[in-house]
């Protein structure tokens, strides 16, 4: 990127008046050979020029105009040590001349000499502060020396006086570049290319800011746009590569991080970034060689070990996984990913010591992850430390409920009334096995537990009944069996004997928990059904089966649930609203379209199913088709927010921004989500600023 990249305007320094000051009049031989130098000049005659103003120099020698004009000649052949000599000796004549300091300062500048330009126009400056102009030669030469506050100052004053002053504009967004201001840059930019966009030529800076400031959609635009100009810029094509990257544009991306390392295969910085992008496209060996080349040259980047030990932990290669989260953690313990990550390699590996270290490690910086939480009592369970398994899912669970978790909490429940009976504390063993039977009460561990218990505290109706519920669901079970026909035999005793075989308790489920909250079922209940997996199936099974199957992701098969239950309750919108709902998620949108429009015609006010279709129009791009379901939408709900913000989105991308704003400001008129609130509001000021 050329930030040093400046713009000078060619500057007409006036010599004929003289700001201060008294001076020598001169002779009218000295001006006739004034006046013949000039016309020479005019033919670029410069050689015969110069001849004749030293011919007057040498009748007039007191007169600062010859020496300023004889200075300006110089400086035409590049002869700028003469120039400047000539200029010192006009000043000796006119101290209080402002442009004579000023075409001194140009000189100097040209030369590099930049401390000493500085001081020149600063003189000028401080004889003539009403000239403006000079105001642009004080920042470009602050620029130079990378003096980018004092630059900044300059411009601003000047452009206070030539606010259209396009240079000027492009060097002080240049600044802005410089200083890590990018915000404003591209304030400035976005002017500037609004005003003047055949005339624009800084599409690489403007892209490189737009990039800084993560617009990297608007980032790849400009970029595409400079690399047409520069198609050789390795810097460019970087950029542009990860502004793909950002927008998921991963083809796009790929071939212009290609393109750039069969233009300089050294740019080994830039392999983290390619490596992510392979990972992320599933070219996982591809990617894990990129990573490895990157780490051979920065062997201390944490996240580049983090993201190796991703892509193997992908491939299910839990031990090289491990091996490069330890690595990331050895290069930097403050990351809770990388703790994460050990903590679910470590449990994977069944070192739940280890795991329970890192899952407390994470928790400590997030200490509302339900995820982790859930993953801990997970561990603590295998661990058999139960009382304080139960107690997280328990916690859990008085959050949000979740299938998982609550088989979890009763195999937990399970197993530690089995430690309790053990130890012959047969009251509280009870108790737990209790509060397993109201979570699962199809688990049949827990009764025959039950049962154990109540026998050894004398209550032999329970007992018995607990007994041949266990066997009931749990029918192929010999020790379930046996137990009860014994129990049988000495009914009317108290039994006597412990029984020392212990039945296997069900075991947790290792996963990362994702609760999905359905919609309710509409009321009432249909009669009994024919089979479904060899048994009878109610409406209410088939809608709790889709339901369940719906938060496992199970998508094919809560739809085939739903779809029962719809056939026998044709006009159930809300089971229909969850079946469109799966297919917009899976991306069939035809289908998706079929079933919202199958809800409407059951209910022609139904917000929910005009607001998903627009949805699913807009996904597909047809954005006027979205918009009348937005507009539809807010008809039958004025205060739907969402359908403001859709349309505005809708109008957005049709490139319609005055339409966007309108239904913007009329979504912030209603909304009350302070973060939605913000995000709008950005999105105005972005297009308030184009």
């Amino acid at each position: 990127m050329n930030k040093n990249k400046l713009y000078i305007p060619l500057l007409l320094v006036c010599t004929v008046l003289s700001l201060n000051g008294v001076e020598a009049k001169m002779t009218k031989e000295a001006h006739a050979l004034y006046q013949q130098a000039c016309a020479f000049e005019y033919k670029s005659d410069y050689v015969n020029a110069i001849k004749i103003i030293k011919q007057a120099i040498d009748i007039n020698g007191d007169d600062a105009m010859l020496y300023t004009k004889i200075a300006g000649l110089y400086s035409d052949i590049g002869e700028y040590q003469e120039s400047l000599s000539a200029y010192k000796k006009a000043i000796k004549l006119r101290p209080n001349d402002a442009f004579i300091y000023i075409s001194m300062g140009n000189i100097l500048q040209t030369l590099g000499d930049y401390e000493n330009a500085y001081n020149a126009f600063n003189q000028a400056q401080q004889i003539y502060p009403e000239y403006k102009y000079n105001y642009l030669n004080l920042a470009n030469v602050e620029y130079f020396r990378k003096n980018y506050k004092n630059a900044i100052e300059y411009y601003n004053t000047f452009l206070g006086a030539y606010p259209e002053h396009m240079e000027a504009n492009e060097n002080l967004a240049n600044v802005y570049c410089l200083s890590n201001q990018p915000e404003k840059a591209c304030e400035i930019y976005s002017s500037i290319y609004r005003q003047y966009p055949s005339a624009f030529t800084e599409f690489e800076n403007y892209g490189m800011a737009l990039f800084d400031t993560k617009q990297y959609q608007a980032a790849a635009e400009m970029l595409e746009k400079a690399l047409e100009n520069d198609n050789d810029s390795e810097a460019i094509l970087a950029k542009l590569a990860l502004s793909y990257q950002n927008i998921d544009e991963n083809e796009k991306a790929l071939k212009a991080f290609e393109r750039v390392f069969e233009m300089n295969p050294k740019l080994t910085a830039l392999r983290f970034d390619y490596a992510n992008l392979l990972g992320n496209m599933g070219k996982n060996d591809e990617a894990i060689e990129q990573y490895k080349e990157y780490l051979a040259a920065f062997p201390d980047d944490a996240n580049a070990y983090l993201n190796l030990g991703l892509v193997y932990k992908k491939l299910d290669n839990n031990e090289l996984a491990l091996f490069n989260f330890e690595k990331s953690y050895s290069k930097d313990s403050s990351n809770v990913e990388t703790k994460k990550e050990l903590a679910l390699s470590y449990h994977k590996k069944q070192d739940y010591v280890n795991a329970l270290k890192f899952y407390d490690f994470a928790l400590k910086t997030e200490p509302d992850n339900q995820e982790l939480l859930a993953n801990k009592a997970l561990t603590l369970h295998a661990m058999h430390n139960y009382v304080s398994a139960i107690e997280i899912y328990k916690e859990l669970l008085e959050k949000q409920s979740n299938d998982r978790i609550e088989k979890n909490l009763a195999a937990a429940s399970i197993a530690y009334g089995y430690d309790l009976y053990d130890k012959q504390d047969y009251g509280q063993a009870i108790l737990y096995f209790e509060d397993a039977i109201e979570l699962n009460d199809k688990e049949a561990s827990a009764y025959f537990g039950y049962a154990r218990a109540n026998a050894k505290m004398g209550c032999t109706d329970v007992a018995l009944t607990s007994y041949e519920k266990a066997v009931s669901l749990a029918p192929g079970n010999t020790d379930y069996v046996e137990e009860l026909n014994t129990f049988r035999e000495e009914y009317k005793d108290v039994i006597k004997k412990s029984i020392a075989q212990t039945p296997e308790v069900p075991a947790p489920e290792l996963s990362i928990i994702t609760p999905v909250v359905m919609e309710s079922k509409p009321a009432g209940k249909v009669a009994e059904q024919p089979l479904v997996n060899g048994q009878a199936a109610t409406y209410d099974t088939l809608v709790k089966n889709g339901d369940n199957a719906y938060r496992q992701q199970k998508y094919d098969e809560a739809i085939d649930y739903y779809t029962k239950a719809v056939v026998f309750v044709p006009a159930d919108k809300v089971t229909m609203l969850k079946i469109a709902n799966i297919y917009k998620l899976m991306g069939n949108n035809a289908k998706a379209l079929s079933f919202y429009d199958k809800i409407i015609a059951l209910d022609k006010d139904s917000t929910d199913a005009y607001f998903n279709k627009g949805l699913v129009y807009a996904n597909q791009k047809n954005y006027d088709e979205s918009i009348k379901c937005f507009e539809k939408v807010i008809s039958l709900s004025p205060e739907y927010p969402y359908a403001y913000y859709s349309i505005g989105m809708a109008y957005e991308l049709k490139n319609q921004p005055e339409q966007a704003l309108e239904y913007y400001y009329l979504y912030t008129g209603i909304e009350t989500d302070e973060k939605m609130l913000d995000l709008v509001n950005k999105r105005i000021k972005n297009l308030e600023n184009k």
